[in-house]
């Protein structure tokens, strides 16, 4: 991540940049400074204090806004200028920050603005069908994929992107959807604006209310201060909501007021907002099914249902896969700096014989396993995860609560070892997601896969435990099996 500060206090940019060690930091004490330093090289995000000696924040606000409008800018302010900050982001700014700064606060909100700029300039492109190699940037997330259930798909985005209508992905958890979402944003009239997303499935009902609509100051214990939501944030842009399936009854309520009308009120507020935003919805979850079962509202669904894109589970679409883990490959070879030519007949077909329940994402994530496996200049079926290379071996282990389980035991250490002399740069993460999927997997088979169970067994909630089985590629089969990547 590359991240501008614009501050005249040395010691803020200092403090500042102590928090993103692991990023490029720029730092400018005047807003002409920071204003040629986002010219020179333009960041993924920016910090920009209100009250700056040359200018003052707003209108350095507005200079880098007219030069970029994808960037987003967050703004520190005094407690006396929370009202030009609330403005600013009405006219564009993607937060503000109050000052002194929290680094609890900070971190979270840079980290969130840094992957609202990853998917609003990364482009998702499709493929055009009457170029045989075609060449792809580096940044670009192309779509890839030939089989024609993906065909389909394209010529649906095409249909799609240049109406102004609401659009509904389905498919299972890992096969692209947001990469789709992009995709439609990015071929539409509105890809000059603003691109947000939110997972609802990630987000307790009262916080996803004010992400979403916003709340006026003293709402609710803990609300400080005003916030604006992200309806009102994407005017003139796209809002992205991820498994919109697992929203609450409340919450499809108030989806559908602003649906039908257009308008909102903030948290606690009584003000009513109006809102243009285009809205993408995507879920994992049978929608139709969670109508029968009066877990989700049939006119919202009717609402959202305006044009709806299936995407195809990775095990139907057939030489696909090669295709992908080649272009993954590529992608992370040159990431790692690793020589790596390409992968032997007998690892590739342990690929196309696998089911893949995780997916593209489990894809992705086992050609990069295999990379950091490798010691040779071919993927060859030594370096693949066990779970491919033995899938029956796994298939034993996914068995029912009322038999009992396969106990696994890992050596962390050696892991570690092993990763480090690979040069691996997500120790951390990739250790965590090791021990989350047995610990889910054996909470979920002591509860026969009932997910509020588990959740008050894990001491989480549900909308988290759902978010992180996502994360991970797992799903849940209720009285059979725990499937893991």
């Amino acid at each position: 991540m590359q991240l501008l500060i614009i501050d005249d206090e040395p010691l803020i940019c200092e403090t500042i940049a102590m928090a993103f060690p692991g990023d490029q930091v720029i730092s400018s004490l005047t807003a002409e400074d920071g204003i040629a330093a986002f010219l020179e090289s333009p960041p993924d995000v920016v910090l920009c204090d209100i009250r700056l000696p040359d200018m003052s924040g707003m209108e350095a606000f507005e200079k880098l806004h007219r030069i970029d409008p994808k960037v987003p800018i967050i703004l520190m302010t005094g407690r006396g200028t929370a009202g030009t900050a609330i403005e600013a982001m009405q006219r564009g700014a993607f937060e503000y920050i109050l000052k002194p700064l929290d680094p609890d606060t900070l971190i979270p909100l840079v980290c969130d603005a840094a992957e609202t700029s990853r998917m609003t300039r990364t482009p998702a492109m499709v493929p055009d069908p009457s170029a045989e190699d075609q060449a792809v940037d580096a940044s670009t997330d192309l779509l890839i994929g030939a089989c024609p259930a993906m065909q389909e798909v394209y010529r649906s985005v095409g249909r799609v992107a240049g109406q102004n209508v609401t659009a509904l992905i389905l498919g299972e958890s890992g096969t692209g959807k947001e990469v789709i979402a992009r995709a439609i944003y990015q071929y539409s009239g509105r890809a000059a604006g603003r691109f947000l997303a939110i997972n609802c499935a990630a987000i307790p009902e009262q916080l996803l209310e004010s992400e979403l609509f916003g709340h006026e100051k003293g709402a609710f214990t803990g609300a400080e201060r005003k916030r604006v939501g992200k309806f009102e944030l994407c005017n003139d842009g796209t809002l992205f909501l991820d498994e919109i399936g697992d929203m609450t009854p409340l919450m499809q309520t108030k989806i559908l007021r602003v649906l039908q009308d257009q308008t909102f009120e903030r948290v606690g507020g009584s003000e009513t907002i109006h809102t243009n935003a285009r809205i993408i919805a995507a879920t994992n979850r049978d929608l139709e099914q969670a109508i029968e079962s009066k877990d989700f509202r049939s006119d919202l669904f009717y609402r959202l249902n305006v044009y709806t894109i299936k995407l195809p589970p990775l095990r139907e679409r057939g030489d696909d896969i090669a295709l992908l883990a080649n272009h993954f490959l590529n992608r992370f070879a040159t990431e790692l700096g690793k020589q790596i030519s390409g992968f032997a007949k007998e690892a590739m077909d342990l690929f196309k014989q696998y089911r893949w329940p995780g997916n593209v994402r489990e894809l992705q994530s086992a050609v990069k396993h295999a990379l950091l496996e490798a010691t040779g200049p071919v993927i060859v079926p030594a370096f693949l995860p066990d779970v491919i290379r033995e899938p029956a071996a796994h298939e034993s282990g996914r068995v029912s609560t009322s038999t009992g389980s396969t106990t696994n035991t890992f050596d962390f250490a050696e892991m570690t070892r092993q990763r480090l002399q690979a040069g691996s740069e997500d120790i951390h993460r990739d250790l965590v997601s090791i021990a989350e999927r047995e610990i889910f997997a054996e909470v979920l088979r002591h509860t026969d896969g009932n997910l509020t169970q588990a959740a008050k067994r894990l001491g989480i909630t549900r909308t988290t435990l759902r978010a992180r089985l996502e994360s991970l590629g797992m799903s849940v089969e209720r009285s059979a099996s725990v499937t893991e990547n």
